[in-house]
């Protein structure tokens, strides 16, 4: 974590503590799921120590902007940890805000699906890194936090150029059987190819800062191309 948001993350803390400003972060995010969209991807977050207002991936940006017009890539991560490294939320939520800000080569690598359930609740499914992520609204859209439905494994390289053939029919992410995924009979420690890296066990995918965490809802829409989530979140202990 670099200094400048280290800095930012204990504005944030003293603010909250002297009650100079609200402590609630609020999301507005809209990505579109199955094609590139970079006029109509948007992130949005208003919180006490930085507020970025529709920010957008930029072709041509270099690595330090994070590919975005206003560094969300990098200035997210107030949020995502505490000043000592604890999460905030769940890591699966900290990497599904950045899709609208990413390259849509990103989108695509990571095999970003989300499923309108036939209950109405809604699951964002995607491989990033080599780590397999899902996590589920309510029958209504809505996800509360802290949240339970987050859930994490390792199942293939960091580049995600291997995925272990117990997890995907044809060793890539566009194979992957999510099913397979959540099979805790499937036993961990595979070495993956000819690297040093393995297979993992499912983890829950929970926020662990002893500082504070993120509590509240969001609200997720989508219609079969277009998803949004919009919501509250307030720093609770």
């Amino acid at each position: 974590m670099n200094r400048k948001i280290v800095l930012v993350s204990v504005l944030f803390l003293l603010a909250a503590a002297v009650g100079a400003f609200a402590a609630d972060l609020t999301i507005d995010v809209q990505v579109n799921t199955v094609a590139k969209d970079y006029a109509g991807n948007y992130l949005t977050f208003t919180g006490g120590a930085v507020k970025i207002v529709k920010d957008q991936f930029v072709v041509g940006a270099d690595a330090v902007s994070g590919a975005s017009k206003l560094e969300s890539t990098a200035m997210f991560n107030v949020y995502r940890f505490d000043i000592f490294g604890g999460k905030l939320l769940p890591g699966a939520l900290r990497s599904f805000f950045l899709y609208p800000v990413a390259d849509d080569g990103t989108r695509t690598g990571d095999a970003l699906t989300v499923l309108k359930n036939a209950d109405g609740s809604i699951t964002v499914r995607y491989v990033h890194r080599g780590t397999a992520n899902e996590f589920t609204t309510d029958t209504k859209g809505v996800l509360t936090f802290p949240v339970t439905t987050a859930r994490t494994r390792t199942i293939g390289t960091t580049d995600n150029k291997i995925i272990s053939a117990d997890f995907s029919s044809n060793g890539t992410v566009t194979g992957v059987d999510w099913k397979k995924v959540w099979d805790a009979s499937i036993v961990d420690g595979k070495q993956l190819g000819t690297t040093t890296a393995k297979t993992g066990k499912i983890t829950a995918d929970v926020a662990n800062s002893k500082v504070y965490i993120w509590a509240g809802a969001l609200q997720f829409a989508f219609d079969g191309k277009i998803l949004k989530v919009t919501g509250e979140l307030n720093a609770s202990k």
